[in-house]
């Protein structure tokens, strides 16, 4: 007969950035209003996004006992690593992956090679 320890398993949440404002969804359509004219010429339209990874232990659930607050552990400094990712309407893909804040030098670099 197996033996239950009374762990459960949790989501630890992070509080999620509030990116659907009014501001930002008229900015949205903008952008569709001027690109969509585009893509019916058949341009080359290259989309670039840059993000960043700050967790390099990837700790999103964690097994504590059961009626314990599920709580993150102390964090450890690790590098922080940008990722530039680029596709354009052929299909075509580019990335990076940098240990550096990406500045207009850093871009710049990306858009060159």
């Amino acid at each position: 007969m197996k033996q239950r320890l009374g762990l459960s398993y949790r989501t630890a949440k992070k509080v999620p950035k509030q990116g659907n404002t009014e501001r930002c969804l008229v900015l949205r359509q903008q952008y569709a209003l001027i690109m969509l004219p585009l893509l019916e010429t058949r341009r080359r339209i290259i989309n670039i996004d840059e993000t960043w990874l700050n967790d390099s232990t990837y700790y999103r659930k964690l097994w504590f006992p059961k009626g314990e607050v599920c709580s993150m552990p102390t964090m450890t400094v690790s590098p922080r690593i940008s990722v530039i990712a680029a596709i354009d309407t052929e299909g075509q893909v580019w990335f990076a992956l940098t240990q550096c804040n990406t500045d207009s030098n850093v871009l710049l670099t990306f858009l060159n090679h």
